[in-house]
């Protein structure tokens, strides 16, 4: 049995799409568009009523005020480019359309792997993230995403401390961890472990501890033939240990 966004082997991800704000007749032509980009799309979409994998939005639409949608990507449709967020221009061409699933499709697959994003899959208790290096100019495009990325150069944050230190909303916070981890850029720790290199260092403690306990248990049987040898080459020992 798989689940929404679940993939069996050879088959691709199945994501859903709401539609909110927008007129029927785009809303009827949306999802022409995406039945005919079927074949073409990285994963397979289906349209669903409510508490979809993907909000399709009008400019007008109100934003979500509940948790689970709060943490599912937005798309915007309309005229005018809002300058935040995702957006698709009216009217709606293919290759566009296509272009906007294939890369949301990608964030929302990505997140899951975080454990973030997902209502069916919170994130793992303990799970905090940190930057392994510092990202393009092309994913600080807002001073909130410069704000978060200063805040994972420091010490690892769970996606709830991100949010809290940076004022910014849940949903862009882990669009923004997604968006990090698609470009390789971001590390995962989960607190209550011993990293490795600590495991190495006790590792190597005992071993040096293990040799030096044996040296000290030879030393002795070693030591005094050691001493006679030198005392012999020297004409040191007495007449009567010859």
């Amino acid at each position: 049995m798989t689940t929404p966004g679940s993939t069996a082997k050879g088959h691709r991800a199945q994501l859903s799409f709401s539609t909110e704000g927008l007129p029927a007749r785009e809303v009827i032509l949306l999802k022409s568009l995406v039945r005919l980009l079927d074949h073409r799309t990285h994963q397979q979409w289906s349209w669903k009523a409510e508490q979809a994998d993907l909000r399709v939005v009008g400019e007008q639409a109100p934003a979500a005020d509940d948790a689970t949608a709060r943490h599912v990507p937005v798309l915007i449709v309309g005229h005018v480019d809002p300058q935040h967020g995702h957006f698709l221009a009216l009217p709606l061409h293919t290759d566009a359309l296509e272009n906007a699933l294939n890369r949301l499709g990608a964030l929302v697959l990505h997140a899951w792997g975080l454990g973030i994003a997902s209502p069916e899959a919170p994130a793992a208790d303990g799970e905090e993230f940190r930057l392994s290096q510092w990202p393009p100019s092309a994913l600080l495009e807002t001073p909130a995403r410069l704000k978060m990325a200063t805040l994972l150069t420091g010490r690892p944050a769970s996606l709830a401390a991100l949010q809290q230190r940076s004022a910014a909303t849940a949903k862009d916070c882990a669009d923004f961890l997604a968006e990090l981890k698609e470009a390789g850029l971001i590390e995962i720790a989960v607190t209550g472990m011993t990293p490795p290199n600590a495991q190495t260092a006790h590792a190597n403690a005992a071993e040096a501890s293990s040799h030096a306990s044996e040296r000290h248990s030879v030393q002795p049987s070693v030591q005094p033939g050691l001493l006679a040898r030198i005392r012999s080459r020297l004409g040191l020992l007495s007449s009567g240990s010859r």
